[in-house]
């Protein structure tokens, strides 16, 4: 069976995907998947499934001096020619807030069937969306599943399961579905603690001054680990300036990581002896990888994408669901970070990781 799979999303998003990926590549052969993803996802996508043909959606995020729809979809035209003559089995959108040019993308190849959970932008739609989605649901007759409510896993992650119970017509479980990464080279823990405190945006981010009195706390725990910080090229000036900071604080033995290429900044998540960040890409890695980790969450979305662990080694915190909106960062306190990073620490060295 030949399978068309749709992921629009960023590289967070595109890591919860990967069990699901992974376990369609599994049962109908790699080789038969075609996995659509953003540019910047595209080289993750095809180091992780190298069989598979995957195809780059230049998608831009933010616009600039031209009105962002037309960019992109000057920017995909050649993406959408392609699809237009691709011919599938079945074809499959892992995204379930689908704008336009999502929908577009999803309708154009050729396939016997389209399976997807229902586009959640319907909630509050845009006048022309309801006359948009009516008109592919009677042209295409796809299947529209319900989107799942709260449950064990994220709702995001059980939204996948749907989906790959209708393609593969069996139960999944939760193992099979979780998010899963492979590396390419042979890991060996490093003792060496790996700090990525930026997001994609700057309102899930954790304070610098929280973060050095919380390691500050620790210090007996870290003992002679190197601390690595890390972020993307376009957050290099603002990583600078962290180290400052901690430095400041009287934080010793830092070294800043110099940016590498997606697929290998894996490899520093996988033999890190303990990772700590936010609500970003470095911390679906770490879940994926299972590496011991925090995660320092400011909570937006609660229940969609997090939290989730495969064994209990890596602690999301959470704020509680009754907090007024940006009391986060007040509600953890350096205390209660250095005290999930005591226990994480404590469930690794139980499990033998360190």
């Amino acid at each position: 069976m030949r399978v068309f799979i749709l992921k629009p999303d960023a590289i967070g998003d595109f890591i919860l995907a990967t069990g699901c990926i992974r376990l369609m590549a599994r049962e109908l052969s790699e080789k038969n998947l075609v996995i659509a993803v953003r540019a910047d996802v595209a080289p993750l996508a095809q180091a992780q499934f190298p069989d598979a043909e995957v195809i780059p959606l230049h998608l831009r995020e933010k616009r600039r001096l031209v009105n962002l729809a037309t960019v992109n979809v000057v920017n995909c035209l050649p993406t959408w020619l392609r699809l237009l003559t691709l011919r599938v089995d079945a074809a499959i959108c892992l995204r379930s807030m689908r704008a336009y040019l999502h929908t577009i993308t999803f309708y154009l190849p050729r396939a016997k069937r389209r399976i997807a959970c229902e586009n959640l932008l319907l909630a509050n739609p845009r006048m022309r969306r309801p006359a948009v989605e009516n008109f592919v649901r009677s042209a295409f007759k796809p299947t529209l599943i319900p989107y799942p409510p709260a449950g064990r896993l994220p709702t995001d992650v059980e939204a996948n399961r749907l989906v790959a119970e209708e393609v593969l017509q069996r139960r999944v479980s939760d193992e099979e579905i979780l998010p899963t990464l492979t590396h390419p080279h042979e890991v060996s823990a490093k003792n060496y603690w790996l700090l990525c405190p930026f997001s994609s945006t700057t309102s899930k981010d954790y304070p610098a001054e929280a973060w050095a009195r919380a390691l500050k706390l620790i210090d007996h725990e870290r003992a002679e680990a190197p601390l690595h910080l890390a972020a993307g090229p376009s957050q290099a000036d603002r990583l600078q300036e962290f180290a400052r900071i901690l430095q400041s604080a009287g934080i010793t033995n830092i070294h800043l990581a110099p940016p590498v290429p997606l697929p290998d900044f894996l490899q520093s998540i996988a033999e890190a002896r303990l990772v700590l960040t936010v609500d970003t890409a470095a911390a679906h890695m770490a879940c994926a990888l299972d590496t011991p980790a925090v995660i320092v969450s400011a909570g937006q979305h609660p229940g969609v994408y997090a939290p989730y662990s495969k064994n209990g080694r890596q602690k999301w915190l959470l704020p509680p669901g009754d907090l007024p909106k940006g009391e986060w960062r007040q509600h953890f306190t350096p205390e209660m970070v250095a005290d999930g990073v005591r226990k994480v620490l404590v469930e690794a060295k139980f499990a033998g990781n360190i």
